[in-house]
């Protein structure tokens, strides 16, 4: 009977160490499965924010050209304006000139 206790006790301890072997096989895996997968989502979000980045400096770089377009179409405006004083005055000026010297 003794003989029976102490045999049933070796095979429990048996099956008690084979199943901490696959618990931590088990374990491993899991912790390999949540590597690859961290790393996945780390790619991913690297990625992610590399294209906001892009998309945001592209927005800024088109609002930066608007800005200037608008800015050389105000100059022009200016421009054309101080143009439109100035040519009536050209003839006036001219006169005024060719009056002294002669």
């Amino acid at each position: 009977m003794l003989e029976n206790i102490l045999k049933s006790v070796n095979d429990a301890e048996a099956q008690a160490e084979e199943i901490m072997k696959a618990a931590e096989a088990q374990a491993a895996s899991i912790l390999e499965d949540a590597k690859a997968r961290a790393g996945v989502m780390r790619e991913d979000t690297f990625q992610r924010l590399k294209l906001k980045n892009q998309e945001m400096a592209d927005a800024m770089h088109q609002e930066g050209s608007l800005r200037l377009e608008a800015a050389a179409a105000e100059a022009q405006k200016e421009i054309d304006a101080l143009n439109e004083l100035v040519v009536p005055k050209k003839k006036e000026a001219v006169q005024a000139v060719l009056s002294v010297l002669i």
